[in-house]
C-alpha cells in the first residue's frame, strides 16, 4: 500500500472513530460506522494499525495536517524546516517529533517555489 493510501485510511479511521463516539450506543448509525471502521482497519498494514491503536488508546488522533504556520495539527509544536520540506513533496508524510502523530501537508509552502526557481537556474546554466 502506498503512503498516500495509508494516510488516507488513517484519516478515515480517525474521522469514523469521532463519529462513532458521537452516535448513541446501539443505534443503527453506530453499527454502520462500526462496520466501516472494521473495513478500514482491514485495509491498513498491521504495523500502522498498531501505531494508530496506541495513539487512540491515549485519546490522540493518528494523523494530523500541518497548519499554515508550519505547526503540528495535533500538538501545535513548531515543526523543523527539514520536516516541512519533506512533507511538501507529493505523497510524503512524516511523524511529529513531539507527539508522534503522522503528519501531512495540505498545501505546498513557499519553499517549493524557491526550489523550483533554483532548479530553473540550474537548467539554464547547464544548457
Amino acid at each position: 500500500m502506498y503512503s498516500a493510501e495509508v494516510l488516507s485510511q488513517l484519516r478515515s479511521l480517525n474521522w469514523l472513530a469521532l463519529e462513532f463516539r458521537r452516535l448513541p450506543a446501539g443505534s443503527l448509525e453506530a453499527a454502520l460506522v462500526q462496520r466501516q471502521m472494521e473495513a478500514v482497519r482491514a485495509r491498513l498494514p498491521n504495523s500502522m494499525l498498531g501505531y494508530h491503536d496506541r495513539l487512540a488508546a491515549r485519546g490522540q488522533v493518528s494523523a494530523a495536517q500541518v497548519t499554515e504556520s508550519d505547526n503540528c495539527g495535533a500538538c501545535h509544536l513548531k515543526l523543523p524546516r527539514g520536516l516541512i520540506g519533506e512533507l511538501s513533496l507529493p505523497g510524503r508524510f512524516g511523524v511529529c517529533p513531539n507527539c508522534g502523530v503522522f503528519l501531512w501537508s495540505g498545501e505546498p509552502s513557499q519553499e517549493p517555489a524557491k526550489i523550483s526557481r533554483r532548479r530553473a537556474a540550474t537548467k539554464v546554466s547547464h544548457a
